[in-house]
């Protein structure tokens, strides 16, 4: 069988290999399944170019990267793919599908055949097998599979995948060099870069994070070895001369950290490096951050949020202001620039602890930051305690595929006024003739000019 996976064209900061679909492919690959992934995004197909480039390949299982914000755009592609490939099974993947598996089905109704809940290297290629020998009633040994039986919507019990080592991304079909100069973060220092995960998984309760319902609480490593041979072959077989580790925790183990910057430095030398999907502050220490510095680690994302301690304890981040400054501080004082994210319109916040956010952001010596509204996506504990008290919408078309949807206000605001507080925020911080000349010295060619200059547009003006 042939599957293609497709990433939607939707707004993005980021145009980046979408490593997960990788994992797919080769999981596919190796049950002797055929795979291709088309990244929309990438290579700019709206739906008509879209479909005619699916109808090509002559797919058995169409698979979609499904976000919240994508519903509307991933809709209407499934529709015109049921109307030019009536022979392809459909199925989508992803933060949403794991985050409310039942309610993907309904939405989407008959144009959709499956969903994957969680994981799915595991799941897919069996699916794949039951479809080819024609035996898609057999599907209750399939993990983490949502679909329909005799009318009803049935999840099978998810599985996550415990040895991690044996995963492996299909860079021949997403190899980095064919990807803009728009990484995660806007900014790199090398080109080609290849994004990476090391481990799986994250033990904290975030009230605002869905990150449990893709990967679970329980955080799984790949070996170092494993890590630094895929940085190699990166190197080596596509050229790749900067990693960006998009872990959701990982300097959560100091020795794990240490004994992979070491070996970094001994096998991959030259290579330089960044964690642009954030760090908790709370596992920094300075033996860890010089040891990073060492091996190629130039940058580093954390993830403060908020100003207000209040705020902090609310949103479960087991952090306090003084500790994420202090830090802050300290990474800085190795000579590694940071950059922080925050939150804006956290449900109960008010306006002054929003101000009190941005003053910190401007008080902490950071090169840069993203200041995001509070966004209460599927599957994290606000979305449902939100949903219970009646203060969300239950109609999914509220989630708009734009980079400044905000479906949720705080009493005492609105949308529209946090929307114009988040581009004030991004004028007092970027507006500073300091942090303005350090983005313009990290500009490293007109491409990448061109691309954070379109960034910049869609942050500071009322383009969405």
């Amino acid at each position: 069988m042939r599957i293609v996976l497709v990433k939607v064209l939707s707004a993005a900061d980021e145009v980046v290999p979408p490593f997960g679909l990788g994992y797919l492919a080769d999981a596919v690959r190796r049950r002797g399944h055929e795979a291709a992934i088309v990244d929309a995004l990438r290579d700019g197909l709206g739906e008509e170019a879209l479909v005619s480039r699916l109808a090509g390949l002559k797919p058995d299982l169409v698979g979609v990267l499904l976000f919240s914000k994508d519903l509307r755009i991933v809709r209407s592609l499934l529709r015109a793919v049921r109307a030019a490939i009536p022979s392809a099974k459909t199925c989508v993947g992803g933060p949403h599908s794991s985050a409310v598996p039942a309610e993907t089905m309904e939405y989407f109704g008959d144009v959709l055949d499956f969903a994957f809940a969680g994981e799915a290297e595991t799941g897919l290629p069996l699916l794949m097998d039951r479809l080819r020998d024609g035996k898609d009633g057999g599907l209750q040994d399939v993990p983490g599979l949502v679909h329909r039986t005799g009318g009803a919507v049935t999840v099978t019990p998810r599985v996550f995948e415990e040895g991690i080592d044996a995963l492996a991304v299909a860079w021949d079909l997403i190899p980095p060099a064919s990807y803009p100069r728009a990484p995660h973060g806007a900014f790199y220092r090398q080109f080609p870069v290849a994004p990476i995960v090391t481990s799986r998984g994250c033990p904290f309760q975030c009230t605002f994070c869905a990150a449990e319902c893709v990967s679970g609480r329980k955080v799984r490593r790949r070996s170092v070895e494993n890590v630094v041979s895929e940085i190699e072959l990166l190197r080596d077989r596509y050229g790749v001369r900067e990693i960006h580790i998009e872990d959701d925790n990982f300097t959560g183990k100091k020795e794990y950290v240490l004994a992979f910057c070491e070996t970094l430095r001994q096998r991959v030398p030259g290579v330089s490096w960044t964690c642009p999907n954030g760090v908790r502050v709370d596992t920094l220490d300075l033996e860890m951050v010089a040891a990073m510095k060492a091996s190629g680690l130039y940058f580093l994302s954390v993830g403060a949020e908020s100003g207000s301690d209040r705020i902090l304890k609310a949103m479960k981040k087991s952090l306090t202001v003084a500790r994420i400054e202090e830090k802050v501080r300290l990474v800085r004082a190795a000579g590694i620039e940071v950059s922080g994210f925050f939150m804006l319109g956290f449900p109960g916040e008010t306006p002054a602890e929003m101000e009190e956010t941005i003053r910190f952001a401007l008080r902490l010596p950071l090169s840069r930051a993203s200041f995001a509204n509070f966004q209460p996506f599927p599957g994290c504990e606000e979305f449902a305690r939100l949903r219970e008290r009646g203060e969300l919408p239950l109609d999914w078309e509220s989630f708009e595929p734009t980079l400044q949807s905000t479906t949720y206000a705080p009493v005492g605001t609105t949308a529209e006024a946090l929307r114009t507080l988040r581009k004030r925020a991004l004028w007092r911080f970027y507006g500073r003739p300091n942090v303005a000349w350090g983005m313009l010295r990290g500009i490293r060619s007109l491409e990448h000019a061109r691309w954070v200059v379109r960034r910049g547009r869609r942050w500071l003006t009322t383009e969405r």
